[in-house]
């Protein structure tokens, strides 16, 4: 009998705090769950992109609605790295001038995009207290300028040469995940805590 009730101690010695880090982190994986429920308006596609886009980082679960806003840049920025490192590869290799000036077009639209989504995620995180709503709104100005640089894109392609953009599947991601951002940051800045 004493065996059976130290083996019950030492389980609810084991379960208390699994049972405590999980009321903690419940309300940040409902924010997740609710935050990618509003960006899919019901599409459940959109719903399973909006949660594996942001699960990618592991502290998506208790990230609070700024957090989840600055984390969804970052996956933009990463995007418009890699997308920017497409595109010097492809640079090294075209010989046709027209395809040459479409991806030097790119290259600086990216490169810009780039800065813009590191501003935006900065601006992010900073948004705190009453001076918070000036971050927020440039961090939307910010995407909403990052949102065209897939069109302007593709645009300097047809105007060098009538010819498609080789990065049209790169373009459509960048839009997609910018727009989930834009979707999920916060209207108003955080309350500061006082000490």
């Amino acid at each position: 009998m004493a065996d059976h009730q130290a083996l019950s101690a030492v389980f609810f010695l084991l379960l208390v705090p699994h049972v405590a880090w999980m009321a903690m982190a419940m309300p940040s994986s409902t924010l997740l769950h609710d935050k990618c429920e509003l960006y899919a308006a019901g599409d459940r596609p959109s719903y399973d992109y909006c949660i594996r886009t942001l699960r990618v980082d592991s502290a998506s679960a208790a990230a609070d609605e700024r957090g989840l806003a600055a984390m969804a840049i970052r996956i933009a920025r990463s995007t418009a790295v890699a997308t920017a490192a497409k595109i010097a590869r492809l640079q090294r290799g075209e010989t046709v001038p027209a395809r040459r000036d479409g991806l030097a077009a790119c290259a600086a639209e990216y490169a810009a995009a780039v800065r813009r989504l590191g501003r935006a995620a900065r601006d992010v995180s900073r948004s705190r207290g009453a001076a918070g709503a000036r971050e927020l709104r440039e961090a939307q100005t910010l995407l909403a300028e990052v949102t065209g640089a897939p069109e302007l894109c593709d645009v300097a392609f047809e105007v060098a040469g009538g010819q498609g953009s080789p990065l049209d599947a790169a373009d459509r991601e960048l839009d997609v995940v910018v727009g989930l951002a834009s979707d999920i940051l916060p209207t108003r800045p955080m309350a500061t805590t006082k000490p």
